[in-house]
């Protein structure tokens, strides 16, 4: 009897170089990515091609670029590390029930609203958040995240699942004592994560602020900025709604949609049953704060 002997796999490590390099068009964002040297994943990369018999990338103009059998093997790599990933993360969320889930949150959502509220999430749904500040585009499998809250002002990647959490509502708010003393000449208070938050505002027929713009690198530290009392910055009602409550700020001219939701992103194949729990949560403390 012949036993069949399948051919010798290539090393994980150069399959691994291959497609990271693949990815991002770069061996030194490969390196950067998989913490190792540039040369590293040269001699990877040079392995992989030497063992397969034949080339994978040009190299020309100081840069890489796939050839047809290199494009043919990465999009079938990008997929199958991909689908390993999401295996690995399946498998430790069966093996570790009890270990938090992680989160992904919009910063300054994160940090004005999810945080503050942990203890009461805990005692609400006994749920362990994990949580990560950061916005935009996400890759489930690659960063080990088991749901998103994001602003839906970004293409959304396919296979996911998502569930409206709220719809977004921004206004001009400012120190309560500023409102008395003019509050259409204070500072307009801007941010570059929100830059045309105010154009929008404008555009929607608001009242109008003429006082001179102050820009702020992120949206958090313009409402920061706020409640310092630099200026008026239009803010997200959902944001600074305990901060209304508390007369740390006020917003005399109310809030209005801005076209945008809040949304929740998780893998389409999840089998984790937390994640419906915390959007439960959600839905009803943010329909809370827009009351």
């Amino acid at each position: 009897m012949v036993t069949h002997v399948p051919p010798r796999l290539p090393a994980l490590g150069s399959l691994r170089a291959f497609e990271a390099a693949a990815r991002h068009r770069s061996m030194v964002a490969a390196a950067t990515e998989l913490n190792v040297t540039h040369g590293a994943i040269s001699k990877q990369v040079q392995a992989l091609e030497d063992e397969l018999g034949t080339r994978l990338f040009e190299r020309r103009n100081r840069g890489i670029h796939l050839t047809h059998r290199g494009m043919w093997l990465a999009e079938r790599l990008e997929a199958t590390f991909t689908d390993l990933h999401r295996t690995m993360r399946d498998f430790r969320m069966q093996d570790d029930a009890a270990g938090p889930l992680t989160v992904s949150c919009e910063p300054t959502l994160c940090l004005r609203l999810l945080i503050p509220a942990l203890g009461e999430l805990k005692q609400a749904t006994g749920l362990d958040l994990r949580v990560l500040a950061a916005g935009g585009p996400i890759d489930f499998a690659r960063d080990h995240v088991d749901l998103a809250i994001r602003r839906s002002d970004f293409p959304l990647p396919p296979g996911v699942e998502t569930a409206i959490l709220a719809t977004e509502r921004m206004g001009p708010v400012m120190r309560p004592d500023l409102t008395k003393a003019g509050g259409d000449v204070l500072p307009r208070l801007y941010s570059e994560t929100r830059p045309d938050a105010w154009q929008g505002w404008d555009d929607a027929g608001g009242a109008v602020f003429t006082g001179p713009a102050i820009r702020y690198q992120h949206f958090y530290m313009a409402i920061q900025a706020a409640e310092a009392g630099q200026g008026v910055a239009m803010a997200s009602a959902h944001m600074v709604a305990d901060a209304l409550v508390s007369g740390q700020l006020a917003a005399p001219h109310g809030f209005m949609p801005d076209g945008t939701h809040y949304l929740a992103i998780w893998p389409g194949n999840a089998i984790d049953p937390r994640p419906t729990m915390l959007i439960a949560w959600l839905k009803g403390r943010l329909a809370t704060l827009q009351a």
